[in-house]
Order: C-alpha cells, then structure tokens, then sequence
C-alpha cells in the first residue's frame, strides 16, 4: 500500500479537539480547594470551641452575703435622696400661744387682796379664827378649800372629795404621816394628788374666792372659774387642775382649756376688770 506524505498536519490532526489551556486544568482541583475551605472553617470552629470551653471552664468570683446576725459596714453615700431608710426623722414642737396658756390666763385675771384671807377654822365646825396666819380661801360650791403658809409648810395644799390621790402613803413618806388620799399638793418639786394631812392641815370655812377672780400668795397663784380651780407655782411653773373630773398635773406653758379662753368663761368675762375682794361668807 502506497504512503501518502504529506507536508504538515494531517486533517484529522488538524481537526481533532485540542482542549485549551483552562480546559486543561484537571477536574480535581475545585475539590482540593472545597476540602480546603471545609478543613480551615472545622479548625476556626474547634479554636472558637475551645476558647468558649475555656470561659465556661473559668470560676465566677465569689459573691459574700454578710449573715443576717453581722453587721453591715455599707454606708449611705450622701448624694442618695432620703429614703424611708436614711432620712433622719424631723421632731415636730408645737408652741402654744402665750396668751393661750395657763400662765397668762391666770396672771390676767383680776387679783384679790390678801387682807380678808387670813380668816379659818381648824375644823368643819370649830371656831372660825381671825388673823390667822397663811392664806386660806374656798371655792363658792364648798368643793374644794385651799390653804398655804399653814403650819410653816411652804406648799399650797387644796382638800376635797373629788382629789382622788393614791390610797396608801408611798414609800419614803414621813414617819407618822397621816396621808390623806384627797389632798392636791403643790410646791417647788412639783404637784402630786394625796398628803399627810398632819403636815399640810387645810382650813374650813375660809373666805370664798368669787369666780372669774385670782389669788396669789407668795409663789402661788390661783384662778378660780365655774370650770375648776387652776393654781400654779411660779418656781416650777408646775401646777394643778381641780374640776369635776378631780386632779390633773398641769404646767404653765400649756394649753388651757377653752373654757378660760372663751367669752363663755367666767375667767376670759374678768379680763380687764378692776381688782375686787371677796365678802367672807360663813
């Protein structure tokens, strides 16, 4: 069989599919990389792993509670308003109004002369003494009857049924006291319900203090209203209340009932009015 030579080519080598040069490439390689790619994201994530692990591995710091027996050193920092816890409670002081104490009420009414006071008997139905020595007078109702400077006791001492004091002497009281529950005592220590009746004796049938009138002997000074007997000693500015209800403690500085302040009272009508003495009643 005769060959056929040819210069250059032959067709079917000059027609035969010769892949380029990115066709070339081997089908394997996208693979590598893809197995690549997923081998760096699985390293990324144990890396990320462990460092979480190590976090949640790590201990909290430890929180102490102080018990409930221990004190507690926390303090309040002052720029924190006030609380119900931190704020320091105010102390309310309420004032009366001079004019509105008994003080003032019983300075204001009209004063008595003493001269007609020194009038008593040592018992309900005794003699009746003149010139005697102390101040002696009784409410007009007979209710209650004060006496001071009686006996040289410096105390005024006022007797009726309606003082309800203690019904046995307290401890400390004088050896042989004749304590009498239905004594009101005023002196410098103050005013106190019950007595010895042999230290501070009490006369009957004494002037009578008028109503809406005021008495003072010494430290002492009393109002009498149809309310009660109000008396004070300027030393202490102690003092007591006689009315129907018995004894009260009162001091000067406070509120005296509206009965005294009023222009019902008898004392807040006296106001003003010129200085009388009472007529001695028997």
């Amino acid at each position: 069989m005769a060959t056929v030579q040819g210069y250059g080519r032959s067709w079917w080598a000059q027609s035969a599919w010769v892949p380029s040069a990115r066709a070339r490439v081997p089908r394997h390689r996208p693979r590598r990389r893809l197995m690549a790619g997923a081998l760096a994201g699985i390293a990324l994530f144990a890396v990320s792993g462990c460092s979480l692990l190590d976090q949640a591995s790590s201990a909290p710091s430890a929180i102490n509670i102080p018990g409930t027996n221990e004190p507690s050193t926390e303090t309040v920092p002052s720029t924190l308003p006030p609380t119900a816890t931190n704020q320091t409670r105010a102390t309310r002081s309420y004032t009366v109004a001079e004019d509105d104490t008994y003080r003032r009420v019983i300075s204001d009414a009209p004063m008595v002369g003493l001269g007609t006071f020194h009038i008593g008997a040592a018992t309900a139905t005794g003699e009746r003494l003149d010139n005697v020595s102390g101040v002696h007078f009784s409410t007009p109702d007979r209710n209650f009857r004060c006496s001071t400077g009686n006996n040289g006791a410096n105390a005024l001492v006022c007797a009726g049924d309606k003082i309800r004091g203690r019904v046995a002497a307290p401890p400390g009281a004088p050896t042989g006291c004749d304590w009498d529950p239905q004594l009101a005592v005023l002196s410098s220590s103050g005013a106190a319900a019950g007595g010895c009746a042999n230290l501070y004796p009490v006369l009957f049938r004494s002037h009578i203090l008028e109503f809406g009138s005021a008495i003072r002997a010494g430290s002492f000074s009393c109002l009498n209203d149809v309310s009660g007997l109000y008396c004070l000693d300027s030393d202490s500015d102690d003092g007591f209340a006689l009315t129907r209800d018995g004894f009260q403690q009162i001091t000067g500085d406070t509120h005296a009932p509206d009965a005294l302040l009023t222009s019902g009272g008898t004392a807040s009508h006296s106001r003003g009015a010129p200085r009388t003495s009472a007529t001695p009643t028997r």
